[in-house]
């Protein structure tokens, strides 16, 4: 499909059908992934594909760990009354844990970290941690890219980082990856839109901050 039409109508999917992925579609998405770039072309990622269905439901167990009391302290605590955008963010976190049981494929995205050759957690690692993440996630949005294309949803969630010893137990993956992210992939229930997003315009400076961009006369 059109590039364009791609990019402006993938947004994050929270309603999946049950509905099996082709292996071929799966193959396809994660090797347009791959042409990701990545600094001094490390292309330090690995993909762990797991559509049992016993391992989905531990992965959506170990979600749900982290997204109650997440809910409770970043929504919840310390308000008296919840505004309406609180609210639909309970509402829409609930619907994406409960999702995580009939998405048909989970995708569990690692970074080899010895191929970034800086330590986790070091001084270096903290000051630039743009080039580490910086060569994992363009592999990311490629894969949810690709995905759309062959009208396939997605999601995006860092969640489970806080749940990495258990999650990399359950999948047997190695000391030396580090989890960054989990993608459910599946057919969405209620198709694809184009996602909210304010104008860009204000966002885009010319030369120098205090200079705004001419705005076309079209919107876009």
């Amino acid at each position: 499909m059109d590039f364009f039409e791609a990019a402006t109508t993938t947004p994050t999917v929270r309603h999946f059908l049950d509905r099996p992925i082709e292996p071929g579609l799966i193959e396809q998405v994660l090797a347009t992934a791959n042409m990701a770039p990545s600094g001094s072309n490390a292309q330090p990622w690995e993909f762990v594909v797991v559509r049992s269905a016993e391992t989905r439901r531990e992965i959506q167990r170990l979600y749900q760990e982290m997204w109650e009391p997440y809910k409770e302290t970043a929504i919840i605590r310390g308000r008296k009354e919840l505004s309406a955008r609180a609210i639909k963010a309970l509402r829409v976190g609930d619907e994406f844990a409960a999702s995580l049981g009939v998405v048909p494929v989970h995708i569990l995205v690692f970074l080899d970290r010895p191929k970034m050759r800086v330590e986790r957690g070091s001084a270096e690692d903290l000051h630039n941690f743009g080039a580490t993440y910086g060569s994992i996630f363009p592999a990311i949005e490629l894969l949810m890219l690709s995905a759309r294309a062959l009208s396939l949803g997605t999601a995006v969630t860092t969640m489970l980082s806080n749940r990495e010893p258990e999650t990399k137990r359950l999948l047997g993956v190695p000391e030396q990856y580090q989890l960054i992210a989990l993608v459910p992939m599946g057919y969405p229930a209620e198709g694809f839109k184009r996602p909210y997003r304010k104008p860009v315009w204000p966002r885009i400076h010319a030369e120098r901050w205090d200079r705004a961009w001419p705005r076309p006369a079209s919107k876009a």
